[in-house]
């Protein structure tokens, strides 16, 4: 139930001017398009990615896109006593709505990445393990043509539409990284489900309440 009240919060934060952009929710598929850096003043960071990306087709939905490229690191452990914080805009009207939903976590970023983002972990940092433990040194770690299912087991709905996420993780004032993803979650196969009248009564309350100013229908 927390994470579905994340998805539904996500939902709430993103009206502008009184309009609510997306009024559906459900299972997903998660398909990035951009890999980038967000790096102030265009100073480089210890740990900086670059990565290329097979397109997602809408008649092969279930075929996982490719990604292709390496993230490299000049200094500072990847490990759990790194912070992370990521930001999530959403585009609506041909414009970004800044700050949607903010996460922001003190320490174990390793872990949250291997536990949030399975499938970036498995892809980019799992053949580096060293007995299972998550702790990544400065290196080059690449992929070649390598599937990747950007899936979210702690967030198994959400409301369909074009995202951008900013991640950054670091150590205590110091940032290490700051990756940007542009993506898109469209509606699981056979699966499109309106936020009134599919999902509990609870949920729907929860719409309501903070749709109720925003013309959510």
């Amino acid at each position: 139930m927390a994470s579905t009240l994340v998805a539904l919060a996500l939902m709430c934060s993103v009206g502008i001017h009184g309009r609510a952009i997306n009024s559906v929710i459900g299972p997903y598929i998660a398909y990035a398009e951009r890999y980038y850096m967000c790096e102030p003043d265009n100073r480089p960071l210890p740990w900086r990615w670059w990565v290329r990306t097979t397109h997602f087709n809408p008649v092969r939905p279930k075929v996982l896109p490719r990604i292709t490229g390496n993230m490299t690191s000049t200094s500072g452990d990847l490990d759990d006593s790194v912070w992370v914080k990521t930001i999530v805009d959403v585009r609506s009207n041909n414009q970004w709505k800044e700050n949607a939903f903010v996460f922001k976590f003190n320490n174990k970023a390793c872990q949250i990445a291997k536990v949030n983002s399975p499938g970036w972990y498995e892809v980019v940092l799992k053949k580096r393990e060293v007995k299972g433990a998550c702790i990544f040194k400065p290196g080059v770690y690449e992929f070649h043509d390598a599937p990747i299912d950007w899936n979210f087991p702690n967030v198994p709905i959400m409301p369909y539409g074009h995202y951008r996420a900013r991640v950054m993780i670091g150590k205590a004032e110091n940032l290490y990284a700051c990756w940007v993803i542009e993506a898109k979650a469209v509606p699981k196969v056979d699966q499109h489900f309106h936020l009134y009248g599919s999902y509990p009564i609870y949920l729907t309350a929860f719409a309501q309440m903070c749709g109720s100013n925003r013309g959510l229908a």
